[in-house]
């Protein structure tokens, strides 16, 4: 391409902004785009990518750029920054309007002090509203609530043809289903309504540990069953042979820790936390994560079935984690609320688990960073092979036979949509399945 800042109007091709766009935050992978644009409304968006669409020129969106396999790069095309598409807005009784660019940890700044917040809470602040509802959303209330892309009651979209569209289950329903868990390969989600649940005025969290796993599966299970807690993440540190539950609850009047904490069998009660800002308690802080590292990350969802295995990680004994804190393993569950987004692929069944093996290796570390990927993409064979998804919030390395195991049925209707809402490509993603060929895609070619 050339005069990319012709082709797109206000686009930079300056050099140093370009390169401030070349990693993201899993630093696995380096692509200078040719140029970067930064919209301020949808209406520019949506001529940004008409322009895109008649030059051929190829667009990769960009929010918080918190993916680890490089999604959000591009080398041979322009960037979009959505950041700028920040608004927030009030939509009636339960409903908040967010633009894409928005970042969760604004929005939950933003709901303070109306005792509402989102059903669904990212645990990364920095992360964006469109990003998230392109990938999933699993966060500490999942147990509960499901997804974040079953908490959305529509959805304005820009698709491949430049068209600002309007989507909900009864409205353009084909490109609200695509666009949700479509890994931004339809269109680009400029503004969402997401539904609002009754906050608790203050947080409390026990930091619960277990040393007998198979206890503690079982004890998860009722956990789950009776609805106990408001929040609940799982911590499993297999060096040291400790399960860390973190169970939260948001209340207003003094809690009863006796009544909460009744029954169960953990072996220690390590810590209580409490706090007034109940919206950010779950999320950790940004100085967390440096993006000088590398962080290869891999998530999955898997059957519930599945979990006496995933807290025995048997995997790790042939491909050591580094030390706590340069790498986390834990879990999510996913309860049996409804999620409605058959791109958000996932088990059968009521419940299911989100797991995630999470690394942080130093920047000047790229080869031993590039060999634990290689470690993880194994691992993923063995967890596919127990009835898992992986979870898209990453590169997974998927060739034709691997989309067409991951997707099912689901990949020929995706491939429709890509043909439908994104008829030139504009919107491109490297290894992701949708614009091939059927014949391709599904292993026959």
């Amino acid at each position: 391409m050339t005069d990319q800042d012709h082709l797109l109007p206000g686009a930079s091709t300056n050099l140093e902004d370009r390169e401030a766009y070349a990693h993201d935050f899993g630093r696995m992978a380096t692509r200078v785009p040719e140029a970067v644009v930064t919209p301020r409304s949808a209406e520019e968006v949506a001529r940004i990518v008409r322009h895109a669409s008649m030059d051929g020129v190829r667009l990769a969106v960009r929010g918080g750029g918190h993916s680890q396999g490089g999604q959000s790069l591009t080398d041979s095309g322009v960037v979009i920054d959505t950041t700028c598409l920040d608004e927030i807005r009030p939509a009636g009784p339960g409903l908040v309007r967010a633009q894409g660019g928005v970042r969760w940890g604004a929005l939950v700044d933003a709901l303070r002090g109306t005792r509402r917040l989102p059903c669904v809470l990212a645990d990364i602040g920095e992360v964006t509203v469109g990003g998230t509802l392109s990938a999933g959303g699993i966060g500490t209330t999942s147990h509960r609530y499901g997804a974040q892309v079953g908490q959305v009651e529509q959805l304005e979209v820009v698709t491949g043809t430049g068209e600002r569209v309007r989507c909900s289950v009864e409205r353009n329903a084909e490109l609200f289903d695509a666009v949700r868990g479509g890994q931004g390969q339809f269109g680009i989600i400029t503004e969402a309504w997401i539904r609002l649940r009754r906050a608790g005025g203050r947080f409390r969290q026990y930091e619960l540990h277990y040393r007998d796993f198979d206890r503690f599966a079982g004890e998860l299970e009722q956990i789950v069953e009776a609805d106990r807690f408001d929040h609940l993440r799982v911590e499993i540190r297999r060096d040291e042979n400790l399960i860390v539950l973190h169970a939260g609850f948001e209340y207003d009047d003094k809690p009863d820790d006796g009544r909460l904490l009744h029954g169960l069998g953990h072996d220690e009660h390590a810590y209580t936390r409490d706090t007034a800002s109940v919206g950010r308690a779950g999320m950790y802080p940004s100085w967390s994560f440096s993006w000088l590292h590398c962080h290869p990350w891999r998530d999955w969802i898997l059957p519930w079935e599945a979990l006496p295995t995933l807290l025995a990680q048997p995997w790790l004994e042939t491909h050591p984690l580094p030390p706590i804190p340069w790498s986390w393993t834990g879990l999510y569950p996913i309860g049996s609320e409804a999620i409605d987004a058959p791109l958000f692929m996932r088990p059968s069944g009521e419940r299911s688990i989100s797991y995630s093996i999470l690394t942080v290796i130093g920047g000047s570390r790229r080869a031993q960073a590039t060999e634990f990927a290689s470690h993880l993409e194994e691992v993923d064979r063995t967890l596919v092979g127990l009835g898992g998804k992986s979870y898209l919030s990453g590169g997974v390395g998927y060739g034709p036979a691997r989309w067409a195991e991951h997707y099912g049925e689901m990949l020929e209707r995706g491939i429709r949509w890509k043909r439908e809402f994104d008829p030139g490509h504009v919107f491109h993603r490297a290894g992701m399945p949708f614009a091939a060929s059927s014949a391709a895609a599904s292993g026959q070619a």
